[in-house]
């Protein structure tokens, strides 16, 4: 089982804590950093664990089907109104003219 380490450090220009999350596989690669957000360290900690919570919140249930996640659809592109026959041919007709 993979395990990642967590530090929480002082900011010190805000004076608030921030958590830094390390790959498991290579310790001195960072994967995430958060805001300097709370007022302590003991803060930072409940902070990270609610985070986590919510994340497994969102887990499906065994034996639902996976939600992905992906690029977000790009809108269509508004087609032109279809004119009806009579104002073509109505058009057709002028043209001939």
């Amino acid at each position: 089982m993979a395990q990642f380490r967590v530090e929480f450090v002082l900011d010190q220009a805000s004076g608030k804590y921030l958590a830094e999350m390390y790959h498991p596989d290579n310790h001195a690669e960072l994967l995430v950093r958060t805001e300097a957000l709370y007022p302590s360290e003991a803060a930072a900690v409940l902070g990270l664990v609610q985070l986590f919570k919510n994340a497994v919140l969102q887990f499906p249930q065994p034996g639902e089907p996976v939600r992905k996640i992906g690029k977000p659809k790009k809108a269509k592109a508004a087609k032109k109104a279809k004119q009806p026959n009579k104002a073509k041919r109505a058009k057709r007709g002028k043209k001939r003219k």
